[in-house]
């Protein structure tokens, strides 16, 4: 039987792969999946926490992973201008990312803190930048924004290439190929 933790951690590393996608055909076997246009699924109209983010890398694709307590959020995984992509939610304060092409991942009804009153407890504990050491296609992973439960991602890849978007790990993890 697998943990919740073990479940989290392959949630995470699907999404991950999911995020980039292959790029160049039957190079190395590869073949691309998904592809440029946006994928969404509806809020849950619950809280979801999110406690991992991960970048993974394989052969054909790098896999950015969102992993959550309970459930995956709703979602938006879409394309965006440079502009819209590098700009954080709520103060509009323009924030690099690396790249030319930007997937930007909104997560609804998502938080990275429970809240108790005056109490803040992070469930997310990692950095606002995940580097791309050891990824093919994404350059950087950024969070852009965490305001009025909504969580932001953007993506900065090498060009636009398609991707594909998972949910992994029994509901924990989305995955972006």
């Amino acid at each position: 039987m697998r943990t919740p933790t073990a479940f989290a951690a392959a949630a995470a590393l699907a999404l991950a792969l999911a995020l980039a996608g292959c790029g160049s055909g039957g190079r190395h076997g590869c073949a691309s999946t998904g592809g440029t246009r946006a994928v969404e699924r509806g809020a849950t109209g619950t809280t979801r926490y999110l406690t991992g983010v991960s970048l993974s890398s394989s052969t054909c694709a790098d896999r950015v992973a969102f992993t959550f307590e309970h459930r995956v959020p709703g979602y938006r995984v879409a394309y965006v201008p440079a502009g819209s992509a590098q700009t954080e939610d709520a103060s509009g304060r323009h924030v690099a990312v690396a790249g030319t092409a930007f997937l930007v991942v909104r997560l609804a009804d998502a938080a990275t803190a429970r809240s108790d009153g005056s109490t803040l407890t992070p469930t997310y504990t990692g950095g606002r930048r995940l580097a791309a050491e050891g990824a093919r296609r994404v350059r950087e992973v950024v969070k852009t924004g965490d305001f009025e439960a909504v969580v932001t991602w953007a993506v900065g890849l090498d060009e636009k290439r398609p991707f594909s978007v998972s949910i992994a790990g029994d509901t924990l993890t989305l995955e972006i190929d």
